[in-house]
Formats: C-alpha cells, sequence, structure tokens
C-alpha cells in the first residue's frame, strides 16, 4: 500500500512539473523530441479518438474514461465504471466519405476486469489514377484499416488500478496487407481527495509496420526496391488529472487536463470541460494546443435509465480546418441486471 501511494505522488509531481514547464519543457524531460519526426509512424487511424464525450472534453480523457469507451483511452478505467457490464458504439463522419465504427464490452469484478473491443475505417470508393490518367481509368480500389484487440485489468487497491490491452491491426491497400499486434498499458489512480485522479496511458507500442508481400514491379527506368519499406508504430503517451467541482446540489463541474506525446509529433496540452445538470444533461467543451489547424471540439450528452440499464446519448462536434468539422456520436450502454439505476 505504501508503495502504490508513493509511486502515485511520483507520477502526480511529474504531471504538475509538465504542465508549469510548458511543453518545450516537457519535451526536454521526455526526450522525445517528436517534433522532428513528423510523419514517421504508420497505422495513424489507430489515434483517430472514439466515444462522443472523449472527443468533446478535447481528448483530454486519460484520466476520466470511466465508461464503455475506457478500453480505447485508458484500459485500467474498466475497473472504475459506475456498472460492472458496459456495452459500447461510436461512429464518426470524416471528410471524403470516410466512416470510424468502433464497439466494445467490458465486464469487471472487485478485482479483475476484461473486456473486447473493435474498430473499422472504412475509405470508401477511391477513384485509380495514373501519371497518364490523372482524373481516373474508371477503376477504384479501397484502403481499409481494421482492429480487434482483448483487455485485461486489476484494480490493485480500491484507489489503483492498472490494465493492458493486445490489438490484432490489419491494414488493406488495394492489393496489399499490413498485420500488426500493438499493446496499450494504463495506469488509473485516485488521490482520495473527492474524485481526483491521475491517468497515464501509453498506447499502440509493439513493432514496425509494412506491407507483406514483394514490391510490386516497377516500370522501367525505375529502381526496384528489394522490400517494402516499414515505419514505426504509432505509440503516444498520455498523463492526465481530472476533478469534478460541486456547484450546486445537482450540479456539478468536471474539469480534466492532459499532456499527450507522440512518437511522431511534439507535444500538446489538452484541456476540457464537463458541466452535469442533475446527472441527466452534459454540456461539455475541449481544446487541444499545438495543432496546425482545428483543436476546438463540444458537445452534449443526455443519460437515462430504467430498473434494468442505464442509458448515456452523446453527440460532439471537432473543428478540423481545412476539412471542416466532423461528427460524433456515441451510445454507452449499462446493463444493471435488477439494480436501482445510479
Amino acid at each position: 500500500m505504501v508503495v502504490v501511494s508513493r509511486a502515485s505522488f511520483v507520477l502526480l509531481a511529474i504531471a504538475l512539473a509538465l504542465g508549469a514547464g510548458g511543453s518545450a519543457r516537457a519535451g526536454d524531460i521526455l526526450a522525445l523530441y517528436g517534433g522532428e519526426n513528423v510523419g514517421t509512424a504508420g497505422a495513424q487511424f489507430l489515434r483517430l479518438p472514439v466515444g462522443a464525450r472523449g472527443v468533446a472534453l478535447g481528448q483530454a480523457y486519460v484520466a476520466c474514461a470511466t465508461d464503455g469507451s475506457s478500453i480505447f483511452w485508458n484500459p485500467a478505467a474498466i475497473m472504475r465504471t459506475p456498472a460492472r457490464r458496459n456495452a459500447f458504439l461510436s461512429h464518426t463522419e470524416y471528410a471524403a466519405g470516410i466512416d470510424l465504427d468502433y464497439a466494445a464490452w467490458h465486464q469487471r469484478g472487485q478485482n479483475f476486469g476484461y473486456g473486447i473491443a473493435g474498430g473499422m475505417l472504412r475509405s470508401g470508393e477511391i477513384p485509380r489514377t495514373t501519371e497518364l490518367h490523372q482524373e481516373g481509368t474508371g477503376q477504384t480500389f479501397r484502403a481499409d484499416q481494421y482492429f480487434l484487440g482483448l483487455t485485461l485489468a486489476r484494480a490493485m487497491t480500491d484507489r489503483f488500478s492498472l490494465g493492458g490491452s493486445v490489438k490484432y491491426y490489419q491494414e488493406n491497400l488495394d492489393e496489399f496487407e499490413v498485420r500488426s499486434i500493438l499493446m496499450d498499458l494504463g495506469i488509473l489512480y485516485f488521490i482520495g481527495h473527492g474524485d481526483l485522479r491521475v491517468g497515464f496511458a501509453v498506447r499502440n507500442f509493439g513493432s514496425d509496420l509494412a506491407p507483406g508481400g514483394e514490391a510490386p514491379d516497377l516500370p522501367e527506368g525505375y529502381r526496384q526496391p528489394g522490400d517494402f519499406q516499414s515505419f514505426p508504430a504509432p505509440t503516444s503517451g498520455s498523463f492526465g488529472v481530472a476533478h469534478t467541482i460541486a456547484l450546486a446540489e445537482r450540479v456539478g463541474l468536471l474539469a480534466s487536463a492532459e499532456f499527450n506525446h507522440p512518437s511522431d509529433y511534439s507535444e500538446s496540452f489538452r484541456l476540457g470541460g464537463e458541466l452535469g445538470l442533475d446527472r441527466r444533461l452534459f454540456l461539455r467543451g475541449g481544446f487541444e494546443t499545438n495543432r496546425d489547424e482545428g483543436g476546438f471540439a463540444a458537445g452534449f450528452g443526455v443519460q437515462t435509465g430504467t430498473d434494468r440499464f442505464d442509458l448515456r446519448l452523446d453527440y460532439a462536434f471537432s473543428d478540423m480546418g481545412t476539412f471542416g468539422v466532423m461528427h460524433h456520436v456515441s451510445i454507452d450502454l449499462a446493463p444493471l441486471f435488477g439494480r436501482k439505476p445510479r
């Protein structure tokens, strides 16, 4: 118990140091220099956020993802969901007819929890072009991506939990395929002051990615490569703090802050806030710094329930700059099996 407490206070001290020192200083502490590696990682689909609530909070969600989307944001958080079972569905409409769908299910006991999650990015039909047919040859191809993951978590104490996920990733680009096994690790700790908590997660770490098979033959005059070039996995680390402030008897304000550092870009700070009214209506807003374009997000959620389940419907929109506004919807369903709703 003492070891856990000391480790948690060390993590909290690091988070405060990163916040006080600004993004450049945080980069010196971590020594990752992500800004010098822009565009070097593959499988960016795995970084696309899921769940309208997390998006609306500016993705500052590693410390407060205690719902059905926790497998994606912080696998340790499945031990802290209000209900012992959660089903989650999410849909996002991106630009150029690209859709992202995500589904998850998890179940937990008092000490252990497990879950399964899957996602799919559908590109739609893409016109095939060549040097001589830059407007298209009349043929099309697809560039779809998928993943399927298994999550295990354990509550070490009544405040401290650990979790990890193993994911199978596959990308189909025309007749070529990329396959890989990647992992996530997460920590969630409740300090003991109200619901103040800190969360840490490292996502998508594993071996380099490369298409299988042999590289296609190139026209005469081009140098023929021996095999495909490989790319690092889209690893990222996040450290966040969240706390709910009671404004009135049935009105609360959730504030969340997060430091995020991807392996192939410079670090950023994420800030989010959620105003909860009678635990039924939620108004949200968030922002992420260090974005070339956009960064603002907002949304709302509505929660209801019966003696059999709790249901929350969420919507969010996010500003993507040149790509316009993206729309996100999600459903969080918690079967209660005869217990009264929260």
